[in-house]
């Protein structure tokens, strides 16, 4: 009908000017141009298939290229001869479908139509998701390029799963999808596979178009990782449309989040606390006006039990610690060795059937079945115990121990004889290097020829004891908390007499049990609210140290009283803002990170280090050199680089 050619014809016009006015090309693009030049090494015909509308990016030549808007929308007036087909091709449709393929060129996963404009015209008016054209590959020319590499793992994609319209923006992900698919870019999936995976991508899909999805800046593919990680591949491709899009709805959140430049929100300093009598005043007469009346409930998820892992059995003396601290105003209940799926959904489950506000979760690998149950249950508060892992659904929370290590390092040096002190690091995460810094620029501020040999518990085979033995170094930074499984195992600060003999020196003390009052106190008055409202594209991170009270520096009686004394001035320099680590000059093992008079590294910067500062020995550990346990805290919160298999089989399987 020449009517519906007047109506696209309008719409063509106002995409023409709306192009223009914001400076862009108005017309479709002719891959010509790009091949021009770039060149390319070949064509390799697909077949015949049914592509998707909106990869469609141009036309193979100029042509009649000026026909078009950008968008395909028909430009020549409506008593031409081009408007009478264009008419009869839309009646032909409406009557009984387009039969004949378009023919199309692919190029880096968009096609370029070579014959066939007026039936791509006809189908984006009618609003067709999708038209039959036989395709020819152009395959570009090899360079050292992201997006090349993209596209080569694209081919390995295709050749197993034919599909076309999984865009991806980032390097391993179609590595990643395979992995979520319990298969892999070598053999062939199964037609069923394929065509389960194509329902679910074009549900979701459509369902990112029509919430606007690439204003966010990210392809759909990018989104639809996202999905299969929260949601779980068996579940995420099982869903109707509508079940597809009510999901993507919960999670849109942590899209717009990891979307954002800057993603993550610092909060630095915790809400003013009120006195205790007042706190537990109020709390009671909010009590008892509440209906029907309700203490807050908190439920601990630890992946380990606290007879087992020293880092669990300082939170649980923090749960204890906070229901004290409320005289029953707070219950609290616990859920050990939740490591599984299973075992940590059940305890999920089982919280929310006790009326439980908030969920605590107290290690970053525990951050991907936190945020599953923040989508299950979007009323439940979730927290977890990580440092810059950019979700909004879940906030994270962890102590600046950077502060109390570089108090540890300015000790260890004072005491150090022959200028040499060791720090043993756990796992070459977020915040890890921080802390390995901070006492390195600890240290060089009390003896500035002071040498800090690194070491690594998440090596595997690996004798750190010896090696630091053989160097001479008496004066070691091990871990922040005992072990319950080895009591006598060193941890904190400690010396190695000439005999053998370890003696204590000192540790982080994390107070943990004021944190989660703070916390608790927080969504008792609102500001948990508010905070969200006021942030609400970010993911919110508390951050506190020395000045917050939750965390400090404790020293053995056998050091001696000069050194305690050192210790406290750089301490209290620390808490009234004078002294920083991460201030002024730094310098790394290979150059300048800021130079002379520069201010405080930004948070951002201090969670996500990766350089070591210049007076240490040693290096960030690889990946074939980490133990099991290691691979899954690098593969979640990790500053090393993992091969892309094997991050996303570490995802996979969690």
């Amino acid at each position: 009908m020449i009517e519906d050619y007047r109506k696209a014809r309008k719409i063509g016009l106002r995409q023409v000017q709306q192009d223009v006015a914001a400076g862009r090309y108005p017309y479709p693009t002719a891959l010509s141009d790009f091949l021009r030049d770039r060149g390319y090494q070949g064509e390799v015909p697909v077949g015949v298939i049914d592509i998707d509308m909106s990869l469609i990016a141009g036309t193979r030549t100029h042509g009649r290229q000026n026909s078009f808007s950008r968008g395909f929308m028909p430009l020549l007036e409506d008593d031409s001869e081009f408007a009478s087909k264009w008419s009869s091709l839309i009646d032909s449709q409406r009557e009984e479908g387009l039969r004949d393929p378009i023919i199309v060129y692919e190029y880096l996963q968009r096609f370029y139509v070579q014959e066939g404009n007026k039936r791509v015209s006809v189908m984006r008016y009618l609003d067709m998701p999708s038209i039959t054209a036989s395709v020819t590959r152009m395959l570009p020319m090899p360079s050292d390029t992201k997006e090349y590499r993209i596209y080569q793992e694209f081919l390995r994609f295709y050749r197993v799963c034919p599909i076309y319209g999984i865009v991806f923006s980032e390097e391993g992900s179609y590595e990643r999808l395979a992995v979520f698919a319990h298969r892999d870019l070598e053999n062939p999936w199964p037609d069923e596979a394929v065509t389960d995976l194509r329902a679910a991508f074009e549900s979701f899909a459509a369902a990112f178009a029509r919430r606007d999805g690439g204003s966010l800046g990210i392809t759909a593919g990018d989104a639809f990782l996202s999905y299969l990680k929260i949601y779980g591949y068996e579940l995420a491709i099982c869903g109707s449309p509508t079940e597809i899009a009510d999901r993507l709805s919960r999670m849109w959140g942590e899209l717009r989040v990891s979307a954002s430049q800057e993603p993550i929100a610092y909060l630095e300093t915790p809400p003013e606390q009120p006195s205790k009598g007042k706190l537990i005043a109020d709390l009671k007469g909010l009590y008892k006006k509440a209906v029907p009346p309700k203490s807050l409930r908190v439920a601990f998820i630890y992946e380990r039990s606290p007879q087992t892992s020293g880092w669990a059995a300082a939170h649980e003396k923090g749960r204890l610690e906070l229901e004290r601290s409320f005289g029953g105003m707070v219950e609290t209940t616990v859920f050990s060795d939740c490591k599984s799926d299973e075992a940590f959904d059940r305890a999920v489950d089982a919280a929310v059937a006790d009326r439980s506000d908030l969920i605590v979760t107290n290690v970053p690998t525990q951050m991907t079945q936190a945020l599953r149950a923040a989508m299950k249950y979007p009323k439940l508060k979730v927290l977890n115990c990580s440092v810059s892992l950019s979700h909004s659904a879940v906030r994270t929370f962890s102590a600046k121990t950077y502060e109390v290590k570089f108090l540890l390092g300015a000790l260890a040096a004072s005491l150090s004889d022959n200028h040499r002190i060791g720090y043993v690091a756990d796992s070459p995460v977020y915040g890890t290097v921080a802390g390995i810094n901070a006492f390195a620029i600890g240290a060089q501020m009390v003896d500035p020829h002071v040498t800090v040999y690194l070491k690594w518990y998440a090596a595997k085979d690996y004798d750190w004891r010896r090696e630091l033995a053989e160097t001479d170094v008496r004066i070691v930074c091990a871990r922040d908390v005992p072990n319950p499984v080895d009591p006598d195992e060193s941890w904190g600060l400690y010396l190695v007499e000439y005999d053998g003999t370890e003696v204590h020196l000192g540790e982080p003390v994390l107070q943990w049990g004021r944190f989660y009052q703070r916390i608790v106190q927080s969504i008792r008055d609102d500001s948990w609210r508010r905070e969200g409202d006021e942030l609400r594209d970010k993911a919110l991170n508390y951050w506190w140290g020395l000045t917050s009270g939750v965390l400090d520096v404790r020293l053995s009686p056998v050091v001696p009283v000069r050194q305690r004394n050192l210790v406290e001035v750089f301490r209290q320099s620390m808490l009234n803002g004078q002294i920083h680590p991460f201030t002024d000059e730094l310098k790394s093992q290979t150059g300048i990170v800021q130079p002379h008079g520069s201010g405080r590294l930004p948070s951002s910067q201090i969670a996500r280090m990766s350089w070591l500062n210049e007076n240490i020995v040693g290096r960030l550990p690889e990946e074939r050199e980490l133990s099991e346990r290691a691979l899954d805290e690098v593969s979640v919160s990790g500053v090393i680089p993992l091969d892309p298999t094997v991050a996303a089989q570490r995802e996979a399987s969690r």
